[in-house]
């Protein structure tokens, strides 16, 4: 670890890296980012995504604040949407308070990664595009995820459709995931969200796009289209040496749903609280998030077990009481998702080698043979109508 005389030094300008790095300007210690792309957001295609506010009782607002970041990025809350299972049965949900905040990804201007970027220039942080870093050269290794443990396809495009927050469960259509349909003011993201059999994101894609046009049909212009991976890895320490791995460069995600900007911004903000202080890094992210993570591994196994039924139930009972509660009711930990946490480690065992690039741990590794690269596709393939 550097001395308070040297500056940090951070590989990816992610939200990860990002927020650690205006955590550490904030409290005086320089910081300098190595981004090896030619901008901040380049695996992005300006997608819609939601900032989950639901796994903590605080408002992901007040995680933004503690870490010293401005919310000019932020959308509006969202207290509604409408679930749909495999046969197309539509639950409303609702919540007093937001489950989730839109917001968008990518380099354009107003996205989060446009808005990181400027604040952080802003505070003093140096960021160095077209420079790669290797974890043994950098304090903090924040690069995002490696291996297609879990992929998502998403097209990004204008349309005349009315706002909306969609969310489909189908075992066959998203296997082990789900299918989502976003739209604000006129730009929209489709995707769909798989666990099993990654090699057919397109068709599954291509799937969900048509179940969506069944429940109402939307125009589509200017549209884009990329890939994301999703990681599930625990590692025995986010530490390796004298690194810090943070963000989903160190496992750290929601593994229900594979949501992972809130535990990146935190994970940044705890690696910069262990430089700033010397305490362990591994004993302040086991503290706030080490129980919720297992938790949601086991939500994880369970939630692929369930079966089209099973998910049309859990669409049911979403709309029966305050859907941020009930959505903080899957991520609190308890004692019956560690131990199905336990099995889920049992279950999917580590294979012999896989691409996560930390050290000891446990991982849910795909093939990753045959799978789409994570960004902008360069020639997107069309959706069907």
């Amino acid at each position: 670890m550097s001395s308070s005389e040297e500056p940090v030094r951070i590989a990816g300008a992610g939200p990860a890296g990002l927020s650690c790095a205006i955590a550490l300007a904030r409290a005086g210690r320089r910081a300098v980012v190595s981004e090896v792309c030619a901008t901040v957001g380049a695996r992005f295609i300006g997608d819609l995504q939601v900032l989950e506010s639901f796994s903590e009782e605080a408002d992901v607002s007040e995680l933004l604040d503690e870490i010293g970041i401005e919310r000019d990025f932020l959308g509006p809350g969202l207290t509604e949407a409408e679930l749909f299972d495999s046969k197309l049965r539509r639950t409303p949900v609702r919540s007093v308070r937001p489950f989730a905040y839109f917001l968008r990804r990518g380099p354009e201007e107003g996205t989060l990664d446009s808005s990181l970027l400027r604040q952080a220039r802003a505070a003093g942080v140096e960021v160095r595009f077209g420079e790669r870093r290797e974890p043994g050269q950098v304090d903090v290794a924040a690069t995002g995820p490696r291996a297609p443990d879990g992929l998502a396809r998403e097209m990004t495009f204008r349309t005349d459709s009315p706002d909306r927050v969609q969310v489909l469960f189908d075992s066959v259509r998203a296997p082990g995931g789900y299918g989502y349909f976003f739209v604000l003011s006129g730009f929209a993201t489709l995707g769909c969200a798989v666990v099993r059999d990654l090699k057919r994101i397109d068709r599954c894609f291509e799937m969900c796009a048509k179940r969506f046009r069944e429940i109402g049909n939307y125009s589509v212009s200017g549209e884009r289209t990329g890939y994301s991976y999703m990681n599930y890895a625990i590692p025995e320490s986010a530490r390796c040496g004298a690194t810090l791995f943070a963000g989903e460069a160190g496992g750290f995600q929601d593994y229900l749903f594979g949501l992972g900007i809130r535990y990146a911004m935190t994970t940044g903000l705890l690696a910069a609280r262990s430089v700033l202080t010397g305490k362990s890094y591994d004993a302040l992210w086991e503290e706030r998030l080490g129980a919720m993570r297992r938790s949601s591994l086991g939500a994880r196994l369970l939630y692929e077990a369930l079966g089209d039924a099973g998910l049309a139930a859990f669409a049911r009972r979403g709309g029966r009481r305050d859907f941020r509660g009930f959505l903080k009711g899957w991520s609190r930990p308890s004692f019956a998702r560690e131990a199905l946490a336990v099995a889920a480690r049992a279950l999917w065992r580590r294979p012999e080698s896989c691409r996560h690039g930390l050290g000891e741990h446990w991982c849910r590794a795909r093939e990753s043979r045959g799978v789409p690269a994570q960004g902008p596709a360069s020639a997107p393939p069309r959706e069907r109508a």
